[in-house]
């Protein structure tokens, strides 16, 4: 591959792979190919603020070879990609190659290519820290998560502190609290504002809330798959959150929940059972609600603390798909369903081994023999916080999840731990009306549970009682004063003021606004987050593009592949004993 000439020489190290180029205003590392004295070392520039949508620069200096621009790759040349048009990838005297470009096959034009987790931030990446781990602050295709800031090359990523009252990383608000429901949620992105005096919410691009728009992935950021303006940027395909499949789909609603104690006055109570019209039909100027004097008679006498103490903790409650088109919470941290068991018993002999919880479950009623199993939706031990450990007691499982007489949860599963009861739970859902379509939005819960619709009362099952059912049907015809295609709220508040039982079941059909998630689409030609090249064709090659969009043979990947290389020591810097286009061409 190496030609040698006579006379005075000018040695060209080209770029054929990869180099740094940050979007998210990082430092990263430019390794320009340029013109360079054979014998000394090219030292690697610095740049910042680079932006994504401009040209890499190039030093094009130097006269073009002869054939330059033919399609033809001679061994005097770096690239020939039929023209001799700089700004394509293919310097115009064909003797560099642009950064994060492979213009292989020669005659084609040149295209990006991108390896997520080379520690290289290479275009369309928005961070890279040398892994394809989630969690970490840099996602596995590359992507600058929730809750973390990254800078440089490789990418240091460290978690943003929302409450800080500054806005950077992935935050699109800071509000100076974590507390959400304010307009600014506790993971310091942008909540609608309902504000206004007719109850309706507006939604802006960036609140991770796909109200009215085509995506919103939670951030104002280009090139990430969900537009600045909140429009599908090409190349990419866009979906709700946790909804690649509908089998698979999620729904996260956002909720806090207050940590309470025997000692307060309206815990740890033996009160009447259901009592209605313990709170106004409608929210407070500050969306919570209003006790009446009712709330008396079910043993309330502090309810404004219930939902206006500092939250004990924040967080979500993820609903799963019903199979009848609507989204549910569920026992499993992972969307398991509740095992319950049937009234009769189906076998004379025990449920024991690994059948048992699988397929049937000992009868506590009936000795020796095996009962069969039964799925429940929602949660027969709603504890959300167990983690604080106050108040702890054992649990009753409630009949309504398939076990008579409610028995211990010990007696069923004798692993089963101690819980924390004593709290309230709050959830905030904000959704589009459709006066076109019907929503529904189903309950069940002990203790006291409120459900306001565009702030009405809803579901009204206060008081202290084992768990009860409520439903709501928002239609046309039943419209709690909204307009359509206007975005309104939903909140629910929920009580857990007495042992020894404590469920929550949240149904909700026709509301899903879930953030969005982008994925490139592979086979299109543009590379996206994710892919490490994408040529539309993606048959293989040296420095082309392969199946799923990967890479296969490439300069920087470690391996010399000698019907192309000189060298090949695994990265894209003209440091050490190989330069960073794998070759070297020597011109006169």
């Amino acid at each position: 591959m190496r030609k040698q000439m006579t006379g005075s020489a000018l040695r060209y190290f080209i770029v054929i792979g990869l180099a740094a180029l940050s979007i998210l205003a990082a430092a990263c590392e430019k390794d320009e190919g340029r013109v360079v004295d054979g014998d000394s070392d090219t030292d690697t520039d610095t740049d910042s603020d680079t932006d994504a949508d401009s040209d890499i620069d190039q030093d094009t200096s130097g006269d073009a070879p002869p054939g330059c621009g033919d399609g033809e790759l001679a061994e005097n040349e770096a690239c020939d990609d039929a023209n001799t048009e700089s700004g394509d990838g293919c310097a115009g005297n064909c003797l560099f190659v642009a950064e994060g470009y492979s213009c292989n096959p020669p005659g084609q034009p040149c295209r990006r290519m991108a390896i997520c987790g080379d520690g290289h931030v290479n275009v369309p990446e928005l961070c890279d820290d040398g892994n394809v781990a989630d969690g970490d602050g840099c996602s596995d295709h590359c992507q600058v998560e929730i809750g973390y800031k990254c800078s440089g090359t490789p990418s240091e990523c460290t978690a943003t502190l929302c409450g800080d009252s500054v806005i950077e990383g992935a935050e699109g608000c800071d509000d100076g609290n974590d507390i959400p429901f304010d307009g600014c949620n506790s993971l310091c992105q942008l909540e609608p504002d309902c504000s206004s005096a007719d109850g309706a919410c507006s939604s802006d691009c960036g609140d991770g809330l796909v109200l009215n728009e085509a995506c919103d992935d939670g951030n104002n950021l280009d090139g990430d798959g969900c537009s600045a303006t909140c429009e599908v940027e090409e190349g990419y395909e866009c979906h709700q959150e946790g909804c690649e499949d509908e089998e698979t789909c999620t729904l996260r609603v956002a909720a806090v929940f207050r940590d309470f104690t025997s000692t307060h006055p309206d815990f740890g109570v033996t009160c009447a059972t259901e009592v209605f019209g313990m709170v106004e039909d409608e929210l407070g100027s500050d969306w919570k609600p209003v006790a009446t004097s009712v709330a008396a008679t079910a043993c309330t006498t502090s309810f404004d603390d219930w939902y206006n103490e500092e939250p004990a903790k924040v967080g979500f409650i993820t609903l799963y798909p019903d199979g009848d088109g609507n989204f549910v919470n569920r026992y499993g941290e992972n969307g398991e369903v509740w095992q319950g068991q049937t009234d009769q018993p189906i076998s004379d002999q025990p449920c024991t081994g690994a059948a048992v919880g699988v397929t049937c479950l000992p009868c506590r009623y009936v000795p020796n023999q095996s009962c069969g199993i039964v799925p429940f939706d929602g949660n027969p031990m709603f504890f959300p916080v167990d983690d604080l450990g106050t108040d702890m007691a054992n649990a009753k499982i409630p009949e309504q999840y398939g076990y008579d007489g409610w028995p211990w949860e010990y007696e069923i599963f004798p692993d089963a731990p101690m819980h924390s009861f004593y709290f309230t739970t709050e959830v905030t859902y904000w959704f589009a009306y459709d006066a076109d379509a019907t929503a529904i939005l189903r309950f069940t819960g002990d203790d006291d549970v409120w459900v306001f619709v565009n702030g009405q009362l809803a579901v009204d099952l206060g008081g202290v009682h084992v768990p009860l059912n409520g439903n709501v049907t928002i239609s046309d015809a039943n419209n709690y004063d909204m307009e359509d295609g206007n975005v309104y709220r939903i909140n629910v508040f929920h009580a857990e003021r007495k042992m020894e039982g404590s469920s929550f079941k949240l149904t909700l059909g026709g509301f899903n606004t879930a953030r969005s998630e982008c994925s490139p689409d592979c086979g299109d030609g543009f590379v996206g987050l994710g892919e490490q090249c994408d040529d539309g064709e993606n048959d293989g090659g040296y420095g082309e593009c392969a199946a799923d969009c990967r890479l296969g043979e490439y300069c920087g990947d470690g391996i010399v592949q000698e019907e192309f290389e000189d060298c090949d020591d695994g990265d894209f810097l003209d440091s050490g004993g190989c330069p960073s286009s794998c070759r070297e061409v020597v011109v006169e």
